[in-house]
């Protein structure tokens, strides 16, 4: 299980009641927030994970058809990523319920209106064009809430201590 947690304009467009409750995630990486931003050429869902920042991009067409696009999106991100074909795997059967909710979190609506300004930034400058290249430059994007390092190196040190490598369990002292 996990929750999509989104903005009152994705909500009134995906038709979910903005006081829907949410139950908490089954995943490695937790919840993500979403947002609908309307860029040239695109009109794109943003969604940013809650515990590493890693953003997913989603054609926003077809709202009915968001929470499976966006569990394929963050897999296929995952691999791109270098994320073992086991942890993957894992983590594809904990999404396999993907709910909506409303936002819970500002410092990470900020983290999402701030990967908006660079991804618009990027395409304005016709550097990154496709919305794959767009998150692996957001994924080298830092931030302060995380104690300014890498989406991308969180989430490969997230996966290394879930226990998941290489198809077997691994022992994580904490």
């Amino acid at each position: 299980m996990v929750t999509l947690r989104c903005t009152q304009k994705l909500l009134r467009r995906l038709g979910v009641p903005a006081k829907t409750a949410t139950a908490p995630p089954t995943t490695v990486l937790g919840d993500w927030y979403a947002n609908l931003y309307y860029t040239l050429p695109y009109q794109l869902v943003l969604c940013l994970n809650e515990r590493t920042l890693l953003a997913v991009l989603i054609p926003a067409r077809d709202a009915n058809s968001l929470g499976s696009r966006f569990r394929d999106g963050v897999l296929d991100l995952l691999t791109r990523l270098g994320v073992p074909a086991t942890a993957v795997d894992s983590e594809a059967r904990a999404m396999a319920d993907v709910a909506f909710g409303p936002t819970a979190n500002r410092r990470v609506l900020g983290c999402l209106n701030e990967a908006a300004y660079a991804m618009s930034v990027e395409l304005e400058r016709g550097r990154r064009t496709s919305p794959a290249q767009l998150e692996l430059f957001l994924s080298e994007n830092i931030y302060s809430l995380t104690g300014y390092r890498q989406p991308r190196e969180l989430v490969l040190e997230l996966f290394a201590a879930s226990g998941v490598s290489e198809g077997r369990a691994v022992s994580v002292a904490h």
